[in-house]
């Protein structure tokens, strides 16, 4: 019990962080990474040689989903008030980018997956995948509580 509260505290602080200001600075996002590298480590149930050998790769898969995902967002999460699209021809090269995106993106969890289960057990690869949910379940309920901060 004393884990499970250590943490939620964890990562409401680090929520909090997160919410605070709508974007991280260098420390924040420090402190933000170690919350959930802890609450993905107790999730998964990684044992010190496990982590030395799931973290990099987790960390690698991540950076490459992160380039997939920004092309999806730089299509359909504008900030800015821009044209919308004009002809069919334009909205036909959109799909195609987001689509091509979020197969490179299913590719990418698919590789890593398999590569994960080279040194880990199917179990704690499945864990994985309930931590990632879990975690992006506290950020959201966390996010419910904030107040959306202004446009700059």
């Amino acid at each position: 019990m004393k884990k499970a509260g250590l943490i939620i505290l964890m990562v409401g602080l680090s929520l909090s962080l997160f919410a605070q200001s709508g974007k991280l600075s260098d420390e924040k996002r420090k402190e933000f990474e170690a919350q959930k590298i802890a609450f993905f480590t107790q999730e998964m149930e990684l044992t010190p040689e496990e982590a030395v050998v799931f973290w990099p790769l987790y960390n690698e898969m991540q950076q490459k989903m992160r380039v997939e995902n920004d092309k999806i967002r730089a299509l359909t999460c504008k900030k800015e008030k821009t044209a919308p699209v004009t002809t069919e021809e334009q909205a036909k090269k959109n799909l195609k980018t987001v689509l091509d995106a979020e197969q490179a993106a299913w590719n990418i969890k698919k590789e890593y997956t398999d590569r994960l289960l080279k040194v880990l057990p199917a179990k704690k690869v499945w864990l994985m995948f309930e931590a990632e949910q879990k975690f992006r379940h506290q950020l959201w309920k966390k996010m419910e509580n904030k107040p959306v901060p202004a446009p700059r």
